[in-house]
């Protein structure tokens, strides 16, 4: 079963690769598809950007991290542990593009 233990995180950092270039074509798609007339198309092309940046950085990271927990090279503790601060700083600034700079979805204005 050691096997296992090897396999599962390359399966999970594949899976978050795999949704980093699905992140990155859909961030090309609305860049194609949006011009840059008014503020919330510029916000939501700058948080489409900042999300992909900060999605392939959590990969990046992720993979890092990796590597050193499986001793493929030789480094300090201090690694590891920048690695992993850096997969939450990350995934901190996927959530405030997320959140804060883009704009909320609008519905279909209903008049009463």
């Amino acid at each position: 079963m050691e096997w296992w233990i090897n396999i599962v995180p390359v399966l999970i950092i594949g899976a978050f690769a795999y949704g980093a270039f699905k992140q990155i074509k859909e961030s090309i798609s609305v860049v194609k598809s949006v011009t840059w007339d008014s503020t919330n198309h510029k916000r939501l092309i700058v948080g489409h950007y900042l999300f992909s940046l900060s999605y392939v950085g959590f990969v990046v990271a992720l993979i890092v991290n990796l590597a050193v927990y499986n001793y493929s090279f030789p480094q300090p503790y201090s690694t590891a542990n920048a690695a992993s601060m850096t997969a939450f700083y990350c995934l901190l600034m996927m959530f405030v593009a997320q959140l804060g700079v883009m704009p909320k979805r609008q519905g279909p204005n209903e008049s009463i």
